[in-house]
């Protein structure tokens, strides 16, 4: 892990505390925090020159990065010791953010070029080939701003309707993409300053999918970039706006998101996307707050929800956290299209490992050798010991896809050194995943119920042998149409119900810059995420003078397919799926809607067992709904008995109850009906080990064929202030020292020199805390003061750390030179004498008051000396 130490320091005067400083250390890595760089937002009624004002009257040395007005704030760079916290202490001012660092989210690049659209099921999973073809709706009249890389203007996919030649001029009469600017330029990489332009042109490929997927059309393309297969985006007739906000390589700022938002929504976007990558926590932070501005001023706003399916609860990502923002899963694509092997008359797809990068071509003699215990089960792979006593030179083994034990690349070493020609591993549970795996040894991820198949098939006649397909075809993916296993689990920090809502981001052809082949089919919440934007612009389209922003949400909501795991029995958790699949054709024809939204019942101790709903009919006739509820399986991430939330979830039958007090309403047109409903907690799960329950509470109506409206719930058996906050099994927090850009552990008792010496407190968070903090107490026990870390005193709220990351567990730190603040109010930091104390770490528990130690959770380090 790449520490780097920034000396922190304070001017020495004295301010009185007006505003609050979000100390973002432990919601994003340290690495992404920018130094001396903050997001200011002011109070009601305050002004920009106001603002200035009081920075001047302080002697702030800084430089207005960015003024933002629906915002009501600014950005600002610091050259005086100014922190943090100081800033926040001004008059006027009510909150102050760290910039920090923004990713494009990390997608699966498949090897596949395109897949039929008449063979896949993209739109006809949520009804918006029926919009196409019935509806005639086309997202016409609509705007759409698309906020990540850029978008490649000059891609034909992106020509008005009936230009015979390509969008070849910036915003011309035959481009659809007409509003935009680039508000960085190529060389910005989040770490230097950006120069903006006025040409959005993309140069990484990841805006221009996105912007595909609302409304690329690629069904009549004649020339040098035709695509692999006829293909439309789900609003082909959409109006496109470029706010590019990364360069070519590296992140974001987070100041230059708030511009670009307000940009979007000056330019009159109906509708923003943002596929960003970020942190789990809170809604605390400035996206969110300038989204739910724009939001009760008619923008809709959508955003992923994260691809940190693998990490278990908890992992929701910020952008779309808030209140009024849209935060969208991803549902895996029911077609994909892979080479193939055959065995034994069936024919399995294969994905083969990035460092073979090719298609597999061995010989047709080849055999399967599977790896498998005394129980006839597949083994991982992992230990040389497992080839022990078997002849696999010349041969395919076949192994288990489970990564926990050990990488891609250290089992086709293992299997290489014994003689295989080559390694097939069964993804665990459903699927197929990316791996590595080593240069020049052929490697691929099969799913699971081909390794099933493949064993069995085995065990009949290990004589079998293997052929391979010289072209791709169109296989219908396990686990397909349903939720994608990469898509991030909720809830936030406040146990709220987030992700909203699910759109296909699975196994997506797309546009892709022209510099770079054109098309590319890629999986990840960033691409759900514009497709809920598009299907919200045909929406708008086909009701001209009809609802918008959250009431347009809530339709969404209401009217979604509820989908079961891949062969499961129970419906997916709503900490997973939201309110279920968008389907449009559902929301365009429904005459029901049910508010709120949404139920947060909060967990046993804050239960909110009644709450009361709302069915409008604004259909032109009477109608009778019956009520009814489905409940969900629940999520627990907390069986093994560890601080630190199993990435494995264990999936369990804990359903909730509910009763209402009317089963059926009979409503008027045009009129409302309000039902009351008594929820109980599932009788089953243990209160101890926190699973998330929910479930859908649906209105049907009595006219066959009329749509059936329905709201999620979620909320959390037992105490939620119990939930462990800190990874202490793994020894954890606990005192290192950077070298260079190296962390490395020191013994116990050791003697620091901080005039030559950097330390840093390590720690692991499992979940979201209020308030976390490393403070140091003398050795009689006396709180001597928070450590002074680079963005000021080390406490604030924090959200949930990753588990692991490229098969290294992540950590986060708390750089440190020896000084403390005194107190929170303190604006400068001191150095203490010489003597041994005690670091103690510290994380308020959820849903508590504060109060000092008993509702935190509290860790000493031990015999500290300087």
């Amino acid at each position: 892990m790449k520490v780097t130490a920034i000396l922190s320091a304070l001017a020495a005067v004295t301010l009185v505390s007006a505003g609050t400083f979000h100390d973002l250390e432990g919601i994003v890595d340290s690495k992404d925090i920018v130094a001396n760089k903050f997001i200011i937002e002011y109070h009601d009624g305050i002004t920009h020159n106001a603002a200035r004002n009081a920075l001047n009257a302080r002697k702030v040395d800084y430089k207005v990065r960015n003024e933002y007005d629906i915002f009501n704030g600014a950005a600002i760079s610091v050259n005086s010791k100014h922190d943090g916290r100081a800033i926040a202490s001004l008059p006027g001012v009510k909150n102050v953010w760290p910039i920090t660092l923004h990713s494009i989210p990390t997608v699966q690049k498949n090897t596949a070029k395109a897949t039929d659209p008449e063979a896949v099921s993209l739109h006809h999973m949520t009804g918006v080939d029926i919009v196409h073809r019935k509806l005639k709706l086309t997202g016409k009249g609509v705007k759409v701003g698309i906020i990540d890389t850029g978008v490649d203007y000059k891609h034909p996919a992106f020509a008005a309707k009936g230009a015979k030649e390509g969008c070849f001029s910036r915003y011309g009469k035959d481009c659809r993409v007409k509003y935009g600017w680039d508000f960085v330029g190529d060389a910005y990489t989040g770490g230097n300053e950006p120069k903006p332009d006025s040409d959005p042109m993309d140069c990484q490929g990841h805006g221009s999918h996105v912007a595909g997927i609302v409304g690329g059309d690629a069904r009549n393309i004649t020339g040098a970039y035709v695509p692999p297969q006829p293909w439309v985006g789900v609003a082909p007739e959409v109006t496109l706006g470029a706010y590019r906000v990364f360069g070519c390589n590296g992140n974001s700022g987070t100041d230059v998101l708030l511009a670009a938002m307000e940009k979007a929504f000056n330019d009159g976007m109906n509708i923003i996307n943002m596929s960003l990558g970020g942190g789990s926590s809170y809604k605390g932070n400035p996206t969110a707050a300038l989204g739910d501005k724009l939001a009760k001023m008619g923008l809709t706003l959508i955003a992923s929800a994260g691809n940190d399916g693998s990490e278990g609860v908890w992992m929701v990502g910020n952008t779309g956290l808030g209140d009024d923002s849209t935060s969208v899963a991803s549902f895996t694509n029911a077609y994909g299209r892979f080479y193939t092997l055959g065995y034994a008359g069936g024919n399995y797809a294969y994905n083969p490992a990035s460092n073979f990068g090719k298609v597999i071509d061995l010989p047709a003699s080849a055999t399967l050798v599977p790896l498998f215990d005394k129980n006839g089960a597949l083994v991982d792979g992992c230990d040389a010991a497992q080839y022990t006593g078997i002849d696999v030179k010349g041969k395919v083994v076949l192994g288990l896809g489970d990564y926990t034990r050990c990488g891609s690349g250290a089992r086709a070493t293992i299997a290489k050194n014994a003689g295989a020609a080559g390694l097939l591993t069964a993804t665990t549970p459903v699927g197929m995943t990316n791996i590595g795996g080593i240069e020049g040894f052929p490697m691929a991820s099969i799913e699971n119920l081909a390794g099933e198949a493949l064993l069995a098939a085995y065990k009949k006649n290990a004589a079998n042998t293997i052929s391979w397909s010289k072209n791709p075809s169109d296989v219908m993916i396990e686990g397909g149409g349903t939720v994608s296993d990469f898509s991030s689990y909720g809830l936030d920090g406040d146990l709220r119900s987030k992700p909203d809502i699910g759109g296909p981001g699975g196994n997506i052809l797309s546009t892709y810059p022209l510099a770079k082949s054109g098309y590319a089919v890629l999986s990840g919440t960033s691409m759900s995420s514009p497709y809920v934007a598009g299907s919200q612009a045909l929406f708008y389209e086909g009701k001209k003078n009809g609802p918008r922003g959250l009431e347009t949400r809530k339709i969404f909501k209401n009217t979604a397919t509820l989908t079961k795991p891949w062969k499961g029995k129970n419906l997916v958790s709503a900490a997973k799926q939201g309110a279920g699949l968008i389907n449009v054709m559902n929301a365009l024809s429904t005459s029901a809607t049910i508010t709120p939204d949404h139920i947060d019942l909060l967990d046993t101790v804050n239960f909110r067992k009644t709450q009361k709903i709302t069915i409008k009919n604004f259909g032109k006739k009477t109608e009778t709904y019956t009520l009814s509820h489905t409940a969900a399986e629940a999520l627990n991430s907390y069986y093994d008995g560890k601080g630190y939330p199993n990435p494995a979830i264990k999936f369990e039958e804990d359903f909730a109850t509910v009763a209402f007090s009317q089963s059926k309403v009979k409503i008027p047109a045009g009129k409302s009906a309000t039902i009351t409903l008594t929820f109980a907690e599932p009788k089953a799960g243990d209160a101890k080990q926190f699973p998330i329950y929910s479930g859908y509470v649906i209105a049907t109506p009595a006219t066959e064929g009329s749509v059936a409206v329905h709201i999620p719930y979620t909320g959390l058996k037992g105490d939620v202030s119990q939930v462990p906050m800190m990874d202490v099994q793994r020894g954890y927090p606990k005192l290192s020292k950077v070298v260079g850009s190296s962390i490395v552990p020191v013994p116990a008792g050791k003697t620091w020199d901080f005039s030559r010496e950097t330390a840093v407190v390590l720690y692991r968070l499992g979940s979201h805390s209020p308030d976390f903090s490393a403070s140091v107490y003398d050795d009689k026990n006396t709180f001597k003061g928070y450590l002074a870390t680079t963005n000021g005193p080390a406490y604030g709220f924090a959200g949930r750390q990753k588990n692991i990351k490229d098969g290294q567990i992540v950590q986060a730190g708390y750089v440190w030179d020896g000084e403390v603040f005194a107190s929170k109010n303190s604006t400068a930091p001191v150095a203490l004498p010489s003597g041994t104390y005690s670091i103690v770490v510290a994380a308020q528990k959820k849903f508590t008051k504060g109060a000092y130690p008993a509702d935190f959770e509290v860790y000493t380090i031990p015999n500290v000396k300087w």
